[in-house]
């Protein structure tokens, strides 16, 4: 086996140089066959989101060292999503899940995981998230030491059943406040960190929030730096990366958005494995459902739109919709193909 002049690499063909490992095809192929033979090859199989039929487009699901986005304008449910995707590959047992969130603190989340826990488990009368507030924070203050949650949401219907559910997964799924010191290499931190083995899926809340040192130059210089940095996080440590992107006030106005049209440095577009653009399903269909078919188009209010703008690992240009249920912070998992007309607006980002 040759190689530059009087450098012979080793069989299976691994050497390192400035910490950069070589490596020829036969060792590649030899880790990879005794991968598959003791079972460690998980970076082959797809770590589902729960969403059909959005997995079977991903080939099973989310693959460790990619980057996902999942873009939209505010209040259409990309927070909602990310959280139930989290809680999905927890309940699963596919793989652990690191939530850094930058907008809200980890008892806002998990009022909301408690919330769609009723609702996903098919309670009768599921414990929506305002009953849920109100009742916390009737009981603020009082100093009971003998009521506990169990015996609050007790209150509110089926309280056990919920907290069994969250007792599941509650080792699998870890939730970080982010704040002004949470850069990239924090957020690395923390995934090296994270207890538990098995596949990890770190989830970030969203991505104009990521602290950059030094300053950036702009905004764009912001998001391009952070979209790098969460793509050499997902392949250096081996995890998934999904990254929530905020959209700014021309893209509530558009019917749509495309992957060519997002604003910013082109790392948005090259950097990412899988792309996800949610838009309001009133919003992104054609005009003329909503004038010659008044009641139809009221109902698409009910609904979101998700479009799989890229995907490295399969077919994309393929729309789905999800039916809202936000009075209990989730969506129905099961969805269908968009059957009306799209309209090729635009969403940017900013």
């Amino acid at each position: 086996m040759g190689g530059p002049k009087g450098v012979r690499l080793p069989t299976p063909g691994q050497s390192r140089v400035h910490g950069h490992r070589i490596v020829s095809v036969r060792g590649v192929l030899q880790q990879l066959d005794g991968d598959v033979r003791s079972g460690r090859a998980n970076g082959l199989r797809g770590i589902p989101t729960g969403f059909s039929p959005l997995d079977s487009y991903l080939h099973g699901g989310m693959r460790v060292g990619e980057l996902c986005l999942l873009g939209g304008a505010q209040g259409v449910g990309k927070s909602t999503w990310a959280l139930q995707v989290a809680r999905q590959v927890a309940l699963s047992g596919h793989g652990r899940v690191l939530y850094v969130c930058y907008e809200h603190s980890e008892e806002f989340l998990l009022e909301r995981l408690i919330a769609m826990e009723s609702a996903l488990a098919g309670e009768e009368d599921p414990i929506s998230v305002g009953d849920l507030r109100n009742l916390l924070a009737a009981r603020a203050g009082t100093g009971d030491a003998e009521r506990g949650i169990g015996d609050l949401l007790a209150e509110l219907g089926q309280a056990q059943p919920v907290l069994q559910r969250l007792a599941g997964y509650e080792e699998r799924l870890f939730l970080v406040k982010a704040g002004a010191l949470t850069t990239i290499e924090a957020i690395g931190s923390l995934a090296r960190a994270c207890p538990g083995s098995g596949p990890l899926v770190v989830i970030v809340d969203y991505l104009q929030k990521v602290s950059v040192y030094p300053e950036p130059l702009g905004e764009e210089d912001q998001v391009r730096r952070s979209v790098e940095g969460l793509k050499e996080l997902a392949m250096s440590q081996s995890v998934v990366v999904m990254a929530v992107v905020a959209a700014d006030a021309e893209g509530v106005k558009a019917q749509r958005m495309r992957i060519h049209h997002l604003r910013g440095d082109t790392a948005l577009a090259y950097e990412a494995d899988v792309v996800l653009i949610l838009n309001d399903k009133h919003r992104a269909v054609a005009r003329h459902h909503v004038v010659y078919h008044p009641n139809v188009a009221e109902g698409f209010r009910n609904w979101v739109v998700f479009s799989l703008e890229k995907n490295r690992g399969g077919v994309d240009g393929v729309d789905f919709e999800f039916r809202k249920r936000f009075a209990h912070s989730c969506f129905d998992p099961v969805g269908g193909f968009v059957s009306e007309q799209l309209v090729d607006g635009r969403l940017y980002l900013t």
